[in-house]
């Protein structure tokens, strides 16, 4: 846990593919990273119920286990 930690802590270096140099605190771009899987899961699901698609449960709170019961 304590790698973790440490590793979200710290920055990110990278370039784009065009060469521009950026810096960003890398527990904020995992952050991001999380976040906007979920607006492209909200899109499709979109898309499909317009398609009359039924999706089903979308939420993964479902899919975690009560550890009290």
């Amino acid at each position: 846990m304590k790698f973790i930690v440490t590793i979200l802590k710290k920055n990110l270096v990278y370039s784009s593919t065009s060469g521009v140099v950026s810096e960003r605190n890398f527990s904020a771009l995992v952050s991001h990273l999380f976040n906007h899987q979920t607006h492209h899961r909200g899109q499709l699901s979109a898309v499909l119920h317009q398609l009359n698609i039924n999706v089903g449960i979308t939420d993964f709170f479902i899919n975690i286990p009560d550890l009290k019961t």
